[in-house]
Order: structure tokens, then C-alpha cells, then sequence
């Protein structure tokens, strides 16, 4: 896959000055990069498309139009084009050939943090999971959410139902790599799915072919003649 300037992934700066608008937009309920970059790689990997709305409302953390009003024009214009410039660079680097890399926390000794991404991710599953159903069929991918899983639960170890066991240091950097091998296999694997949901609609019609300024009986909202009636 190609990699145009609008979907290259963002430098350094360009991130740090996406957290800092993020957080201007609402202080507590937007969300970190590492955690949008996550959320970002379920929303690509989601079987059914994700309302560009509700993305938006996740990652804000409230309406654009709320967050309009906290930020100046120019400042809100330029996160919404960063955000967006994020998710397709996240889509562009998953279907590469490239190893995925996901923008991830630092520990103050260096280590990388990876509970805050796999929170991300999960955010983004919790959107429509009953569409992820594809999942359950395939071992590789069953084992890959695990580890995503086992990851947010670090974010909240006394939370009621985490009974994961602790990561120990020594493992932590291999099951990170693991982790975010898991995510890219995740997208390779529900390719099909995604295919399938973004297959036109067929209908079928009994009686009179409908007349070609007719609205589409496929539920379009088109004309006959623009859509079906081709």
C-alpha cells in the first residue's frame, strides 16, 4: 500500500501538539495519543464501518460542536485535521508491509507502556463488538485480543473480573511486540469481513421494475437511476 502525504504518519511534534489540543478539548474525558492510536487501529480493523461521528464524540470526548466552543477556529480546525490524519495513517500502516507501529507510552526508565493503547483498542471494539463475531472463529485471532485484553487490564488491576496475572518486567517488552503483531494480524485476518460489509446491497422486487426517478428499493435514498438501475 502507498503512502500518501495525507495518511503519513505524524512526526513527533505533530503528535505532542495533538495531545496538548486533545487535552484542551476536554480535560478529562478526551483521550491520550497512545490510546487514540489504539482506538484507531480497532476502528480500521472493525468488520462493520465506525459512524465518523461517533469516532469523533470517543475521541473528543464530547461533541464537536462542545468542543468548538473551547477551542479557537484555527486550534479546532487543526485537531480535527490531525485526528483525521492519525486514523488514516493508522489504517495506511496496518495494510502495509511494513511491521505496524504503534505509538506507545514511555515508562521513566524507558520502557514502553502499552495499557493505554490496548484500552484504545478495546474502546474501539465496544463500538459494535457483536460485528467482531468473525473473531471467535479464528484461534490466531482469539489469542491476539487476549493479549490486548491482558494489556488493559493492567490499566485497572482491581477492577471487579480482572483476574490476570501480573506482567512481569523481563516479559514485558516481547509481549508488546506480540501484542501489536496480534492487532496487524487482527486486520489481515477480518479483511473478508470488512469486504463483505461493504458489498452494495441487492434487494429483490416483486411486480413493476420501479421507474428510473423512483427512489432505489435497496433503501438507498437514491434514484433508480443513479443506483441500482444503472
Amino acid at each position: 500500500m502507498n503512502t500518501s502525504a495525507s495518511d503519513r504518519q505524524l512526526s513527533a511534534e505533530e503528535l505532542d501538539e495533538l495531545e496538548n489540543l486533545l487535552n484542551s478539548a476536554h480535560p478529562e474525558d478526551s483521550m491520550l495519543v497512545d490510546e487514540l492510536d489504539g482506538f484507531c487501529a480497532a476502528a480500521a480493523t472493525s468488520p462493520e464501518p465506525v459512524d465518523e461521528g461517533r469516532f469523533l464524540h470517543e475521541v473528543l470526548g464530547d461533541t464537536t460542536e462542545a468542543v468548538a466552543s473551547r477551542l479557537s477556529a484555527s486550534e479546532h480546525a487543526r485537531l480535527l485535521e490531525l485526528v483525521g490524519r492519525h486514523r488514516r495513517s493508522v489504517l495506511a500502516r496496518l495494510g502495509g508491509e511494513r511491521a505496524f507501529e504503534a505509538v506507545l507510552g514511555v515508562s521513566e526508565d524507558g520502557q514502553a507502556l502499552a495499557d493505554a493503547w490496548a484500552v484504545g483498542y478495546l474502546r474501539g471494539f465496544n463500538l459494535q463488538p457483536d460485528s467482531w463475531e468473525p473473531l471467535d472463529d479464528d484461534e490466531v485471532c482469539v489469542e491476539a485480543f487476549e493479549l490486548i485484553l491482558r494489556f488493559a487490564d493492567e490499566s485497572d488491576p482491581e477492577a471487579e473480573g480482572n483476574e490476570s496475572e501480573p506482567i512481569a518486567d523481563e516479559e514485558r517488552d516481547e509481549l508488546v511486540d506480540l501484542m501489536i503483531e496480534g492487532a496487524q494480524e487482527l486486520f489481515v485476518r477480518l479483511a473478508p469481513a470488512r469486504e463483505r460489509a461493504l458489498k452494495p446491497a441487492t434487494f429483490r422486487h416483486n411486480g413493476a421494475q420501479p421507474g428510473r426517478n423512483d427512489p432505489c428499493p435497496c433503501g438507498s435514498g437514491r434514484k433508480f437511476k443513479v443506483c441500482h438501475g444503472r
